[in-house]
């Protein structure tokens, strides 16, 4: 534009100065200076106009230009917000305050769930769908929660929702289709940074308090303390039992999981150190209330004390292995209908190993986990498990179940959203001769699943279960279940 103003200006002073030409006399004489100076003027004036044109061109091109780059903007952009929200990381309530980046082991107990692989719904940490700070305060506060709805059928019917191998009738029944929303939960956390550390807390509560219907059932309540720099942590209140590997704990659609799994949360008090970036050491005392005989009520003198050391590996084969054992005191009273007055003690024990493994050869995310626990006393903190102990009528004294337990699964993704699991599960009691004939003996319990997720916040699922309980005096019974599931989490 300002060549076509300067050329326009030269042009205007060439015309201004051929008029003025013109008007003089002795210009007039000489016709072919005039002719000459008109030339120049129409060469000039031609030039102008090629470029003007010429510019009219430029200015379209790049008009053209400027509107396919806009649409190319917008059609990125719309491609890019679906795949950002569908794969947003996902953060717990601690890294999103930014409070466990210096994490070496896992000092806090949300820290010790499988981050890496699904594991089943009951032992699953959710980060929370939405972190409030408290105006003027380090403490953020998360919400946490899912809404799960299943449909079961069961060939023999077991009369609640959890597929329980233990409560499996060996004289059969009839079958039975059961609806249920019981795992749906929801709960609240905080993080609160201290001048050492960082304060944590969470309280959690499902609608599986009973298990024929919904009712709401307190699940965790704890508060936590954590130092990363000196690397401890202490928690005190109703968590997962410490003996519980939540790491090595297979995927089912089935909330409560396989037989032999330690199912309790109880009140307690762990203390957590790290003894190096991956190894970790516990050490709890936990109730001694959630204990049954036969015949015999329970009497408590002193907690559960259980040691636990855990070495996060980190390999493409071996991730993860963990051992434990715990020491109890089993105490009762014989039968309080006899007013016998008779107490009597014994010593319950129990030892366990468990690790996941990498299964690179069938996937990047294929896994294998197994847990194998041997002891006595300590059956009714496993799902599927015998009682305690019993009271021998003839020697009055109380006399420990032994027990042998085992579960595991084969996890394979088949891709990012599909994957299935193979899962078993198996509880082998030790019972006194002198206990009735259909006491508890055995229980197995199989699952096989396909898994979906259609968003990263749905899951939908079928899975098959089979389970089996056999008697002390030979009797066993089976069943079936064939389960639905959907879950939202938010």
């Amino acid at each position: 534009m300002k060549a076509l103003s300067l050329r326009l200006c030269i042009l205007l002073a060439g015309a201004i100065i051929g008029l003025s030409l013109l008007a003089s006399p002795a210009l007039g004489q000489d016709t072919g200076k005039i002719d000459e100076l008109q030339r120049l003027i129409e060469a000039q004036q031609k030039q102008i106009e090629a470029q003007q044109k010429q510019l009219d061109e430029q200015r379209q091109l790049m008009e053209a230009i400027q509107k396919e780059l806009k649409l190319q903007a917008e059609q990125a952009e719309e491609a890019v917000a679906p795949a950002a929200a569908e794969k947003a990381p996902e953060k717990s309530l601690a890294q999103a305050t930014n409070a466990h980046s210096s994490q070496r082991a896992g000092l806090s107990d949300a820290d010790k769930h499988d981050r890496d692989s699904p594991t089943g719904v009951n032992v699953t940490y959710f980060d929370p769908a939405m972190v409030v700070n408290i105006p003027g305060t380090k403490t953020d506060i998360g919400l946490h929660g899912l809404v799960q709805f299943q449909m079961m059928h069961d060939t023999v019917g077991i009369n609640n929702n959890r597929f329980d191998t233990a409560t499996i009738p060996v004289n059969g029944g009839p079958s039975q289709t059961k609806f249920s929303v019981n795992p749906t939960q929801f709960a609240l956390s905080s993080a609160t940074e201290v001048k050492d550390g960082q304060v944590n807390t969470m309280i959690s509560m499902d609608f599986n308090g009973q298990l024929d219907r919904p009712e709401p059932r307190l699940r965790i309540a704890y508060g936590e303390f954590v130092n990363n720099d000196q690397g401890y942590g202490i928690i005190g209140g109703q968590a997962y039992l410490t003996m519980l590997d939540l790491k090595a704990v297979p995927e089912t659609l089935d909330f409560a999981g396989p037989a032999g799994l330690w199912q309790l949360r109880q009140p307690l008090l762990r203390f957590t150190k790290a003894a190096s970036d991956s190894v970790l050491t516990e050490v709890a005392v936990e109730t001694p209330e959630n204990v049954s005989y036969l015949n015999a009520s329970k009497l408590t003198r002193w907690p559960d004390l259980v040691l636990a050391g855990t070495w996060n590996l980190g390999g493409q084969y071996f991730k993860h292995l963990r051992l434990a054992a715990n020491v109890r005191d089993l105490n009762a009273d014989l039968n309080a209908t006899q007013t016998t007055g008779v107490e009597d003690s014994a010593l319950g024990w129990s030892i366990g190993g468990s690790t996941k493994l990498g299964l690179p050869f069938l996937g990047a995310k294929d896994n294998f986990k197994i847990n194998i626990h041997y002891g006595d006393g300590f059956g009714m903190q496993l799902k599927g498990g015998p009682q305690e102990g019993a009271f021998n009528p003839a020697t009055l004294e109380l006399e420990p179940i032994g027990i042998f337990a085992s579960y595991g699964g084969i996890q394979h993704f088949w891709s990012e959203k599909w994957r299935s699991n193979l899962v078993y599960g198996y509880v082998d009691a030790d019972n006194p001769e002198f206990v009735p004939g259909n006491t508890l003996d055995s229980t197995n319990y199989a699952a096989a699943n396909l898994v979906w997720n259609p968003f990263k916040t749905v899951t939908l699922g079928f899975e098959y279960l089979w389970g089996r309980r056999e008697n002390k005096n030979g009797a066993a019974g089976t069943s079936n279940r064939y389960l639905l599931s959907s879950r939202y989490n938010f």
